[in-house]
């Protein structure tokens, strides 16, 4: 309805900008175009209405947040919890509490005691985070939400010129050359099941802590993938950001691998990290990037001096580490640590990245989905389902624009 709208705008202002008098047949057809703008107007603004109306009661609970990589997530409120919470903080106060033993879905996994004795007395309302909440790819790229599967145009060959071109002498012909990358949002789901007892029962934020360790889980599996996976416009995953195969790409990441016998990240130098910061073309060199590091190549990097024996990873100048979720620059770009990129067997390996922020996006299908199931095949049991579907994918745009660093095979 948009682009007739624009269409009927354009009839409209074609016909206005006529000099003199209209005619007959112009007066009409500005009069059609006339309705036609108005009454398309009332319908798209009827649409917008309706779609506002739709997402607003399909928005989840929580959903990732932004390029930061953090993960933004809202707890249900359980009235009858908190209710419950009162009572039992009450009980406490006044000695009438005794240890009560309940647990997770153990009759489903064959785990015995992941809560027993989760209230022998009063909890703190706070819990023990075991991870961290970012992802350094997220962190590291674009991140962008999209409401379906859509496609994104790629330059696959630039007009160049390549000699002078004489007097009165055609202009060489030059056929543009395009091709596009598929944003398919491959699928996760996970599930949680406990018990209505623990769900009652709970305090120190057990079903926020729930939904965090789905939310965590599905952001650390997205990054798995991108890191493992060794091609590149796959059909069927999500594109690997240390792929070898990128036949179906206009270009490839530049890559610089360090000198023969070099296999460990102790062997990487300080030119070697200058030849993978620079091994892109020059007009690249002023892009926005972020270093991706293994956590062994981080702790390599700490140890290099330059010739000055200054240390060339310096730290954030915003502060500490904890003040930002990038561990200091190096040769002035923000360094970013990956658990996923990590190998058993470092020879021949890639160890660091460094990315420009449009070279590689992550994009998100819009919304997580988080779903209570107090139903379903857990009812005679007492139990209660916990969902988390998420839709992603990772897709190389600009390979040419990112670099990385590989150790020698042997």
């Amino acid at each position: 309805m948009r682009a007739e709208e624009v269409e009927a705008r354009n009839r409209v202002d074609a016909l206005l900008g006529v000099d003199g008098e209209l005619s007959t047949e112009q007066l009409a057809d500005l009069e059609t175009a006339d309705v036609q703008v108005r009454e398309l107007k009332t319908k798209i603004k009827a649409a917008e209405i309706r779609a506002s109306a739709k997402a607003a009661i399909e928005t989840p609970s929580f959903e990732f947040k932004g390029t930061s990589g953090q993960l933004s997530i809202t707890e249900p409120k359980l009235d009858s919890r908190q209710q419950f919470i009162r009572n039992l903080n009450h009980a406490v106060k006044n000695g009438g509490i005794q240890e009560r033993f309940i647990d997770f879905a153990s009759s489903a996994t064959g785990a015995t005691g992941n809560a027993a004795s989760l209230l022998p007395v009063d909890l703190q309302n706070e819990m023990v985070r075991m991870l961290g909440d970012t992802s350094a790819v997220r962190s590291a790229v674009d991140v962008r939400t999209y409401e379906n599967d859509v496609e994104i145009p790629l330059v696959s060959a630039r007009a160049t010129v390549t000699a002078y071109t004489g007097e009165g002498q055609p202009a060489p012909e030059f056929d543009p050359d395009f091709s596009k990358a598929r944003i398919r949002s491959y699928s996760s789901r996970i599930r949680t099941k406990i018990t209505n007892e623990v769900l009652q029962d709970s305090r120190g934020g057990t079903v926020s802590e729930i939904l965090k360790q789905q939310a965590e889980a599905t952001a650390t599996w997205f990054e798995s993938r991108m890191m493992s996976n060794t091609a590149a416009q796959s059909a069927g995953d999500v594109d690997g950001l240390l792929a070898t195969d990128f036949s179906a790409l206009p270009s490839s990441p530049a890559d610089h691998t360090t000198a023969a016998t070099k296999t460990t990240t102790d062997d990487v130098t300080y030119q070697d990290l200058v030849s993978t910061a620079y091994a892109m073309p020059a007009a690249y060199w002023g892009l926005p990037k972020n270093w991706i590091l293994s956590p062994a190549m981080f702790t390599s990097a700490m140890k290099l001096l330059d010739g000055n024996g200054r240390p060339i990873l310096q730290p954030a100048a915003m502060g500490t580490a904890q003040a930002s979720p990038a561990f200091g620059t190096l040769l002035g770009y923000p360094v970013l640590v990956s658990d996923a990129l990590t190998d058993a067997s470092p020879a021949g390996s890639f160890q660091a990245l460094l990315l420009e922020r449009s070279s590689y996006i992550v994009a998100d299908r819009v919304g997580m989905v988080s779903q209570v199931d107090p139903f379903g095949d857990n009812a005679l049991n007492g139990m209660v389902s916990y969902y988390l579907s998420f839709r992603s994918d990772g897709r190389w745009l600009r390979p040419e624009s990112s670099s990385r660093l590989k150790l020698a095979a042997s």
